[in-house]
């Protein structure tokens, strides 16, 4: 008798304490990198959507900046700054591609745990329903161990701007400006697409 008593009780402890190993857990929540990416539906969010994708180091968000033709009918286009050409000739044909890869390469061979910055100021616009024009003094500074790289871009960039069949802004027409002595952005651009 005092060994079914024993054999019950141990029965009931060994159930009491196990129960949770029946249960099912909260599920975990999947790992995914954290964005600011805000879908463009101001030309203020494209420009925000732009900073956020070199602070954040993101290709893709980076990448929907840009007009893509399957929701709308437009090519990209960019202008280099003057003189740029002349260093990078991959410059004279730049497109989405192009793009992609620069900022690819650029983030990748930017140091880890610092900031690439892209500032944007002296904003003057011109909207027009569907379209926009937007013009920036810009100022890119990225951390970089090369010393033959610079690590300051300065200069101003003309972007026009299109609603696309998504409702938001996306880039259809990049035109850059050298500044002063600073190597410009379609250096960055010609720079980091060789890299």
């Amino acid at each position: 008798m005092k060994k079914t008593i024993y054999i019950y009780f141990m029965s009931v402890l060994f159930i009491s304490y196990s129960c949770d190993l029946v249960q099912t857990r909260e599920a975990e929540r999947p790992q995914t990198e954290r964005s600011e990416y805000v879908l463009a539906t101001t030309p203020q969010q494209l420009f925000k959507n732009l900073q956020a994708a070199f602070r954040e180091r993101i290709v893709k968000n980076y990448e929907i900046c840009f007009v893509d033709t399957s929701f709308l009918k437009k090519e990209y286009k960019f202008i280099p700054s003057a003189g740029s050409v002349a260093k990078y000739n991959v410059l004279a044909d730049w497109d989405i591609q192009a793009e992609i890869q620069y900022f690819t390469n650029l983030v990748s061979k930017a140091r880890k745990g610092e900031l690439i910055v892209l500032t944007l100021e002296n904003e003057t616009s011109s909207p027009q329903g569907d379209s926009a024009q937007y013009t920036f003094d810009y100022r890119i500074t990225i951390p970089v161990d090369d010393d033959n790289i610079p690590k300051e871009y300065r200069g101003s960039s003309q972007f026009k701007i299109n609603l696309d069949a998504n409702n938001q802004w996306v880039i259809t027409e990049w035109q850059d400006f050298q500044k002063e002595n600073y190597p410009s952005w379609s250096e960055l651009k010609g720079r980091f697409y060789l890299q």
